[in-house]
């Protein structure tokens, strides 16, 4: 992959006031509060056991089981009603987009230690996204749009970071399809449970701003993906994630399979 396409940003300057970084910031804080509520859920109250009524097993590699939700029909037909609906706290800022897309469940374990994850997860830089993109090898292009929070020494691994990438699809150079990109906020960081256990989190959001506009010869996407990594025991790290991204013929992988794709960038600590 050529290294200038992870150097010069599409979009004019995106910079954000104070104002602006508070309801970012008050966004991301409210999106990881309904995922760690979800993965709380799957803990305590699911037991960690999946409703086959609800999920179809779609995909596995090693310890990590990928399933997708049934249709809303099909859910309809049981009387369930589909996780694509919004908690309250969605619904007050949420992407005009993301709340219809599929869900993606992934949940299992990966070896390793807590914070040895985290300092994989965490990529403030282009540098950093450079080397998550040597694993998966999707990523045509990439840019950080505007750094909104950074790792301190106090606490390395909360970064918040507004970004770009264009995703490489089959064909794209035949002009037969778009390519689709993503202007999403990512963010890293670490929480606690009601139980007190430490989460690491990791949080790739959809976002507009009045300066990244669609761009020529791409559709843009939209996702909303979240993963969360407990220290189970030992060197054993519980992961669930959690994806809603917009599928479509460009793609060049299903959501299952980009799923395990996101999972394997987190394998990256291992050269950072």
């Amino acid at each position: 992959m050529p290294k200038d396409r992870f150097i010069a940003s599409p979009f004019p300057a995106v910079r954000v006031n104070e104002l602006e970084r508070r309801e970012l910031l008050h966004i991301v804080d409210m999106h990881v509060e309904d995922y760690i509520t979800k993965y709380v859920d799957h803990v305590l109250v699911d037991k960690r056991k999946v409703d086959n009524r609800r999920w179809e097993h779609v995909k596995s590699k090693d310890k990590l089981r990928v399933y997708a939700e049934r249709t809303h029909k099909e859910l309809s037909r049981r009387g369930i009603e589909p996780e694509t609906s919004l908690s309250a706290t969605q619904r007050v800022q949420e992407h005009s987009a993301s709340k219809d897309l599929p869900v993606v469940m992934g949940i299992g374990t990966l070896v390793g230690d807590l914070d040895d994850l985290m300092f994989g997860v965490v990529s403030p830089t282009l540098d950093d996204m450079r080397v998550k993109a040597s694993y998966v090898h999707d990523v045509d292009s990439a840019a950080v749009l505007c750094p909104v929070v950074g790792p301190s020494k106090e606490d390395p691994f909360r970064s918040v970071v507004i970004k770009w990438m264009a995703i490489d699809v089959p064909l794209q150079s035949t002009n037969l399809v778009r390519s689709r990109d993503f202007v999403y906020v990512e963010a890293t960081g670490t929480a606690f449970l009601p139980t007190g256990d430490r989460v690491g989190y990791h949080l790739m959001h959809s976002i507009d701003f009045p300066q990244t506009k669609p761009l020529p010869k791409k559709t843009r996407g939209s996702l909303s993906v979240f993963s969360c990594f407990r220290k189970k025991r030992g060197f054993i790290v519980e992961n669930f994630a959690w994806t809603r991204e917009a599928t479509s013929c460009v793609l060049s992988q299903s959501p299952s399979q980009r799923e395990l794709c996101s999972l394997r960038r987190i394998m990256c600590i291992a050269v950072k």
